[in-house]
């Protein structure tokens, strides 16, 4: 470590400039990552609210509501069907409504339509579904809402679209500079390396170094860069929970593994740690070893 110290003191400006370039990256690599994983977990949300449901006319009788049901379950395109009965709704309705007696006393079990609620087993099923619900006769009303559905797969077809190609070209830009630096670094030490040749050291012997000068500063920019983004998110926390106020929690899939993007949870900050840290490490350690590289075969021939 006093040696690692030793050479960051040496070369400071080279050494601020890869810690400055890799903070710029790791900042915008985690503020995407965590977008995107907002945004999939909002449209699961989405996803798991019923996505098409049919209001039927009083005089529909509860057999022929549920031979409907039937119809869909064995249409192979639905992955649940819901039954609220007018007491159902009833109940529903003085929930959502406690705290105002004038309205429950307006309303009876008898004049709340009973309803389906249908979960679609994928989204492009949707217009099929809405489409034989609308020729269902009794049908008061189909509430579909497939509008929203597309309105956020277009959305995170879109960021999702944009962050790779962003990302990609961050990190290719990124690696040219950490190169650049690395070799300019490499070329300032050129004596040492002459004499540690002579003395027969091996090409990972004079590399090992500079790669863990870059590995540590790839750490520390990582962490530093975690650290401010916590804060961020805990700065904007409660105007975030006022905006989503109707929305319990957002969770992201992960190879089965649901973890809770929104409010953040343990799991998916030490993950999210995991994964900026391994980066930041991963790509100056990648920059120094073909800098590194690079510089040794032209040294060599």
């Amino acid at each position: 470590m006093k040696e690692l110290l030793t050479s960051i003191r040496r070369t400071p400006y080279q050494s601020f400039a890869v810690f400055s370039s890799l903070i710029l990256t790791l900042f915008l690599s985690i503020l995407l990552i965590f977008c995107l994983n907002f945004l999939y977990g909002l449209l699961g949300y989405v996803e798991s609210r019923p996505q098409v449901a049919i209001y039927f006319q009083n005089q529909v009788s509860e057999s022929d509501i549920l031979h409907v049901k039937e119809q869909l379950l064995s249409s192979g395109k639905v992955e649940s069907v819901k039954y609220i009965s007018k007491n159902d709704a009833y109940n529903l309705y003085k929930q959502l409504n406690k705290d105002n007696p004038l309205l429950l006393e307006m309303v009876s079990p008898d004049i709340l339509p009973a309803s389906l609620e249908i979960f679609a087993k994928k989204p492009t099923y949707l217009p099929e579904i809405a489409g034989f619900l609308n020729s269902v006769v009794g049908k008061d009303e189909v509430n579909f809402q497939k509008n929203i559905v597309d309105k956020l797969l277009s959305l995170t077809l879109a960021v999702r679209i944009i962050s790779i190609s962003f990302f990609s070209f961050l990190m290719v830009s990124t690696i040219i500079i950490l190169m650049t630096i690395a070799h300019f670094k490499v070329a300032l030490k050129r004596d040492e390396i002459e004499l540690m040749r002579l003395m027969g050291a091996s090409p990972g012997y004079i590399r090992k170094p500079f790669l863990n000068e870059s590995i540590f500063l790839g750490f520390v920019s990582s962490t530093v860069v975690y650290l401010v983004f916590i804060g961020i998110v805990l700065l904007i926390n409660p105007a975030l929970q006022s905006y989503l106020s109707g929305i319990p929690a957002l969770f992201v899939d992960l190879y089965g593994f649901k973890l809770t993007v929104w409010p953040i949870s343990i799991p998916y900050a030490a993950g999210l740690y995991l994964v900026i840290a391994f980066f930041g490490v991963g790509i100056a350690a990648l920059s120094t070893f073909l800098a590194t590289r690079k510089y040794l075969s032209i040294e060599r021939t």
